[in-house]
């Protein structure tokens, strides 16, 4: 319910759905972060709610124009998602030394690069 009342603030548009969607997980962490229990447990499974238009926003706003490069654009985008790799390895390494709790500061940085992505980091800095 939440999921879509957030997606139509977004008006099917991707930076301001990202956005939104990006706000709406940082604050589930932090109830994830701050909280114990079912609470926590709750809000960690909400998050995979948001997660799923997320990529979809992000695909779109990376490849907008790209021009004749889209299909180049788009395969390097897909190759280079390495984040899913390293944050883990990164939380991990925190969990161990400062527990479970403080290692979800490491998705909320990434979280927090999506925010400003939607905002402002999808667009263009030299145009062509």
């Amino acid at each position: 319910m939440i999921n879509y009342f957030a997606f139509m603030i977004g008006k099917s548009l991707p930076a301001r759905t990202l956005t939104i969607f990006a706000l709406f997980v940082m604050a589930l962490l932090l109830v994830g972060i701050f909280t114990t229990g079912k609470v926590a447990m709750w809000s960690m499974l909400g998050i995979g709610l948001f997660n799923s238009i997320m990529w979809s926003n992000i695909f779109t706003l990376a490849i907008n124009g790209l021009g004749k490069y889209t299909s180049q654009g788009s395969s390097l985008l897909v190759m280079m998602i390495v984040g899913g790799a390293i944050l883990p390895l990164m939380q991990g390494l925190l969990a161990d030394a400062a527990g479970v709790h403080y290692s979800l500061f490491v998705p909320l940085l990434a979280y927090l690069y999506l925010l400003f992505y939607g905002m402002k980091g999808y667009k263009a800095l030299i145009k062509g």
